[in-house]
C-alpha cells in the first residue's frame, strides 16, 4: 500500500464527518484584490452559483444570497475585519432563488503580515438551520472554545505555507470538532445577526 492509498481512508473519514456536521463549504478572502474564492459548496449557497467555485469574486457577488435583513450587518462585519484582521464569526441567514431560508454559521480568520498589513482571509461555512444539537455547551466553555478555534484558524493558515498534507488533514479534523462544538453553542441563542 503507498501513501496515497494509505491517505484515502482519513480522507474519507473526513469528508463524511464534515458533511455530518453540517459544513457546507469553504472560503478564502485576498486583501490586495479584495476578492473571494468559494469553494463548490460555499458557492452554492452563498453566491447562488455553484459554478462560481474557485474564480476570484467581490464580496458583494459572493454573498448574493445572504438574507436582505442580514446583509449590512454582515457586510459591515467583514468589512471592518478586512481593514483590522482578525478572527470572523457571523450567524445570518441566506435566501436561496428558490426561496429557501438557511441560517448559517460563518468563521474564519483575516490575517496580517509581519508589516501589518492585511494579506488574506480563510474561512469555514456551516449550515446550522436544524440546529440538531441538544446538548448546549455550558457559558463557561464557550470562550475558550472561540480561543480554540482561533487559534486553529491561524495553525491552518501556517500549515497551508508549509504544504504539508498530513498536517493540513490533522489540523482541518481538529477544526471540524471545535466547528461541532461551536454548533452546539450556538442553539443557546448565541450572538446571531437576526
Amino acid at each position: 500500500m503507498n501513501a496515497i492509498d494509505g491517505a484515502r481512508e482519513p480522507l474519507d473519514q473526513l469528508k463524511a464527518a464534515l458533511d455530518a456536521s453540517g459544513v457546507v463549504g469553504t472560503w478564502t478572502w485576498s486583501g490586495s484584490q479584495d476578492r473571494c474564492i468559494l469553494d463548490a459548496g460555499a458557492a452554492c449557497i452563498l453566491a447562488g452559483d455553484p459554478g462560481l467555485a474557485g474564480t476570484p469574486i467581490r464580496l458583494e457577488r459572493a454573498k448574493a444570497c445572504v438574507h436582505p435583513d442580514d446583509r449590512a450587518a454582515l457586510f459591515h462585519q467583514f468589512r471592518a475585519l478586512g481593514r483590522t484582521g482578525g478572527l470572523f464569526v457571523a450567524e445570518y441567514r441566506t435566501l436561496s432563488p428558490e426561496g429557501q431560508v438557511r441560517t448559517i454559521l460563518d468563521r474564519g480568520r483575516i490575517f496580517r503580515a509581519s508589516d501589518g498589513a492585511v494579506t488574506h482571509g480563510h474561512g469555514i461555512i456551516l449550515d446550522v438551520t436544524e440546529k440538531a444539537c441538544q446538548d448546549p455547551v455550558p457559558a463557561e466553555l464557550q470562550q475558550p472554545l472561540e480561543l480554540a478555534a482561533s487559534h486553529a484558524i491561524a495553525c491552518r493558515g501556517a500549515i497551508d505555507r508549509l504544504d504539508i498534507a498530513e498536517l493540513r488533514l490533522i489540523v482541518d479534523m481538529l477544526l471540524l470538532r471545535l466547528g461541532q462544538e461551536l454548533c452546539r453553542s450556538s442553539t443557546m441563542g448565541a450572538g446571531g445577526l437576526h
